[in-house]
């Protein structure tokens, strides 16, 4: 059964249609946000990663879906990681006749090295003045007479050059995008409060761990032990297997252990799909339209943030108090406080290519 969570729950202003296409909408411009969670037996080859070429994830999509009115700042951030590596004249040799090789096959590996060998000669007074400089200073310093002088620094103030360092940017990738929201929520009524708590609990429970429990057979054997497993108490009967001595009486050895199953692992949370919406409120889903701003990739809830003294200051409802149950297993059906800020973090869980920026991401 499909639910929907949705705040504002009402439109703030109501559109009217002799104020045109600069009039109020009469709908309300949304952030979609829906849980799902990926189905990791029927992944193929039990691989559930999100960015193996040509790869797919089959997912579950949680049959509720939240709308939250439009944040307050709206940017997409994109980074590409880069490191500078020094080439050098030598490098740069190495290279080019590595480059030529690669093309057409003809340089043998002999041809390369004589090639930079070469190279490297025709750059030897260079090098050996360099050489000369950092020994004459790591002298000095030996014996406490203290410089910073180098090669490079040496080159420089007599002779007014430095050797070529060719810096290069390389390119190592690109980062998971990251999108940060916030929101100022008021309950402007008793259902809106109820709409807020879900909403809160919504995210929350989509992006913490649930705890995961091991499975056992309720009996087996191998060559020296046969044992039956009781669900209900969570204890376990091992009984040595033992060749008969003729007396019917005497009973094989039996050991009863507990055996702790529950809790054992910590499932995955659930994953979140983004996508900015605009709805009617009058119309339900049937009114629904994307609004191409950004498209967001499949997304991770990194942290999620209440202020539940978005003011400066505590103040709560005169009636809260008759809503708090000492029962901790029961939720909170309605908000205590008249405002909530929210914030939440997201980070898309499969990188951008070029292709992925064309079609709108």
């Amino acid at each position: 059964m499909t639910a929907t969570l949705k705040y504002p729950t009402r439109v703030p202003v109501v559109g009217r249609d002799e104020h045109g296409v600069e009039g109020s909408t009469g709908s309300v411009d949304y952030l979609r946000i829906r849980k799902f969670e990926i189905d990791f037996d029927a992944a193929p080859r039990g691989y559930g990663g999100a960015n193996l070429p040509g790869g797919r994830q089959n997912v579950k999509l949680d049959p509720t879906t939240t709308y939250l009115a439009m944040p307050a700042g709206l940017s997409a951030a994109y980074q590409a990681d880069y490191s500078t590596v020094d080439v050098g004249q030598v490098g740069v040799m190495a290279l080019q006749m590595a480059g030529t090789a690669m093309g057409d096959g003809k340089n043998k590996a002999d041809d390369i090295t004589g090639a930079i060998q070469t190279a490297a000669s025709s750059m030897f007074p260079e090098i050996a003045f360099n050489k000369g400089t950092d020994i004459g200073a790591s002298l000095a310093n030996g014996i406490g007479l203290e410089t910073q002088l180098d090669g490079k620094s040496a080159m420089a103030l007599t002779k007014g050059k430095i050797m070529n360092p060719f810096t290069e940017q390389v390119f190592n990738g690109v980062s998971f995008r990251k999108h940060s929201f916030s929101w100022k929520m008021f309950a402007r009524n008793r259902k809106e409060g109820e709409e807020i708590i879900r909403i809160i609990q919504y995210i929350k429970t989509g992006m913490l761990p649930a705890y995961g429990n091991a499975e056992m057979a309720e009996s087996g054997s191998n060559d020296n032990n046969t044992w039956k497993y009781n669900k209900e108490t969570g204890e376990m009967t091992i009984t040595k297997n033992v060749e008969g001595d003729g007396n019917e009486q005497t009973a094989p050895p039996t050991t009863t252990v507990p055996m702790n199953l529950k809790g054992r692992f910590l499932k995955t949370p659930k994953r979140f799909n983004l996508e900015f919406v605009r709805l009617d409120p009058g119309s339900g889903s049937t009114g629904l339209k994307r609004i191409p701003h950004y498209r967001f990739q499949p997304c991770i809830c990194t942290g999620f943030n209440v202020n539940y003294t978005p003011d400066g200051q505590y103040v709560s409802f005169k009636d809260a108090v008759s809503q708090f149950t000492n029962d901790t297993t029961t939720p909170l059906k309605n908000i205590m406080v008249p405002a909530v800020e929210i914030s939440a973090d997201f980070a898309e869980t499969k990188i951008l290519t070029q292709e992925d920026a064309e079609r709108g991401y």
